[in-house]
């Protein structure tokens, strides 16, 4: 995969940012008619980053997946060049043995919430609410919505646990990283005195004990300025996530059923897919090769700046140029 490092020098300062993989899931509001483009599309983009104040850097490698195999079969469904084989090979873990348990990834929100309720009502032990309010910081109404709807992109003002509950870390603790998986284990009361607030969690991740408390999630404006935040734990309930929700987390075993939900997005198999480490961390049914789109414009622009970088193909894992077998999907070009 690739990273891009952007560098920008303003006045006598200078400072870089990563930006991710263009070839993962084109963002929600972003579709082939949208007045919203990609990143990379921006006025602002081209003049920090791609004119004479900065430069593009692509950093290549892979370094979540461990199975070769699995990365190069990643590598085709990331161009949308993915054959009859490959698809057959992700079928193929449908009837996997995985120990411990397994997250579900959906599309939709609504879909993720009625199996985590449903798995967390089968627990007998008593609810622990932990809930949340978002501090605005602006006094501009366009933006206090806008602020909100990004905060609810990433955390929930209410969170519903239980011992034993099965839960995602959503931010690294200690040597835990993101996307770990763990169990409830303890409620901390304020002080651990008796009073009856609990204020915060204790989880096993894989043997090690983390104590949970409540993070600072915050929404910023295009200049950086902070807009609102909330504090709440970053858990997860983690028998289902979304895709959107995931990315950017490194899972350690992942279910996903192809026909459930609408795979239509451009990017959003791939996504999914890359959650895991390998093949033996995942379990697939229902994948159709038309499912699996690849933004044009993602992919041209990624193109572009290999080759003004001079990156050579198989550093970077880029399958051999061949026709594509694949819809390419037309995003704000």
């Amino acid at each position: 995969m690739l990273l891009f490092v952007l560098l920008a020098c303003f006045f006598r300062f200078r400072f870089s940012s990563g930006a991710g993989d263009p070839l993962q899931v084109v963002p929600v509001k972003v579709t082939e008619t949208s007045v919203d483009r990609m990143v990379f599309d921006c006025v602002a983009w081209r003049s920090c980053f791609e004119g004479a104040a900065g430069k593009v850097v692509c950093l290549t490698g892979s370094h979540r997946q461990r199975d070769a195999d699995f990365q190069r079969v990643l590598d085709r469904v990331r161009w949308g060049r993915a054959g009859v084989a490959d698809v057959s090979k992700i079928n193929a873990t449908g009837t996997a043995v995985i120990t411990g348990p397994i997250t579900q990834l959906r599309i939709r929100k609504a879909s993720v919430l009625s199996i985590n309720e449903e798995r967390l009502a089968q627990i007998d032990s008593p609810a622990v609410v932990f809930t949340a309010t978002d501090e605005i910081l602006t006094n501009d109404e366009n933006m206090i919505e806008e602020a909100i709807s990004s905060l609810r992109s990433c955390v929930d003002l209410s969170m519903v646990l239980k011992l034993q509950a099965f839960v995602i870390l959503t931010r690294k603790l200690g040597d835990v990283a993101p996307g770990s998986r763990g169990v409830v284990t303890r409620f901390i009361k304020a002080g651990d005195q008796g009073v009856d607030t609990v204020t915060e969690v204790e989880c096993d991740f894989a043997g090690q004990l983390v104590v949970v408390g409540r993070s600072r999630f915050s929404a910023y404006n295009s200049a950086g300025t902070e807009l609102a935040f909330c504090e709440q734990l970053p858990l997860l309930l983690g028998w289902a996530i979304t895709v959107h929700r995931a990315q950017g987390l490194t899972l350690d075993a992942v279910e996903i059923d192809f026909q459930l939900d609408t795979w239509s997005t451009a990017g959003l198999v791939y996504t999914a897919l890359s959650r895991v480490r390998s093949f033996s961390c995942l379990r697939v049914k229902g994948l159709r090769r038309d499912l699996i789109q690849v933004s044009r414009s993602s992919a041209a622009y990624y193109n572009r700046q290999l080759v003004e970088n001079n990156v050579d193909p198989e550093e970077d894992g880029r399958p051999p140029i061949e026709p594509p077998t694949v819809p390419m999907i037309e995003v704000n070009t």
